[in-house]
């Protein structure tokens, strides 16, 4: 539509909450994906907790195929033993695999054709940090 044809007036940085079960509908993902697709294409950040199932991989899909900036946030606690969690073939329920590294980044920042993909791992005895950095 002409509505993606154009860049927004002001960059956003948008906080998107979504499932990340494999047992989501395909219906909310394919929504889903559609919005990942219009904030890149209108220039605005996609936030999330970088899941690699359901609607969270879905607008992570989107805003790839946009070629969008993508911001991955998880909690220290969810990486086990210091492994890499990224998406690969030995942990595949790790992040999205627009967050993979070929290179073996481990600054966990991706510098693709243009877009950027970046994960924030937040410490802390709870979520809190983690909510903080999906919406600052």
């Amino acid at each position: 539509s002409n509505f993606c044809a154009f860049p927004a007036a002001q960059n956003l940085r948008v906080c998107c909450y979504g499932s990340s079960s494999d047992e989501t509908p395909l219906r909310y993902k394919q929504e889903s994906w559609k919005v990942g697709y219009i904030l890149a294409k209108r220039g605005h950040s996609c936030v999330n907790g970088a899941g690699s199932y359901g609607c969270m991989a879905a607008i992570n899909d989107g805003a790839s195929e946009g070629n969008g900036h993508i911001v991955g946030v998880i909690h220290e606690k969810f990486i086990i033993d210091g492994s890499d969690w990224r998406n690969n073939n030995t942990q595949p329920d790790g992040a999205h695999a627009v967050f993979s590294s070929e290179e073996g980044n481990t600054q966990h920042q991706q510098q693709h054709s243009g877009p950027k993909r970046e994960i924030l791992v937040a410490g802390g005895n709870n979520l809190q940090e983690r909510k903080r950095l999906l919406v600052e």
